[in-house]
């Protein structure tokens, strides 16, 4: 692995979500359930799947730094 990869520690957070029904999946098996199910109208294209990244002020912080150097390093 390249040693010169900047990692920071964050929280996802994934949600899955029918977009006509708005109901929220507890899980990608009951996801499959609802689709599965001849007696739901649902399908794959209804369900959309929203990611909430948690980046703390220190990761952001960090971030910031490598991308202001990388700014310096490209003039």
């Amino acid at each position: 692995m390249d040693d010169n990869i900047l990692k920071i520690d964050c929280t996802t957070t994934v949600v899955l979500r029918n977009t006509r029904t708005n109901k929220i999946y507890k899980d990608e098996a009951e996801k499959e359930a609802d689709i599965a199910d001849p007696n739901t109208e649902t399908v794959a294209e209804h369900i959309a799947q929203d990611l909430t990244v948690q980046v703390s002020p220190k990761g952001l912080n960090l971030l910031q730094k490598a991308m202001n150097d990388n700014k310096k390093s490209n003039t």
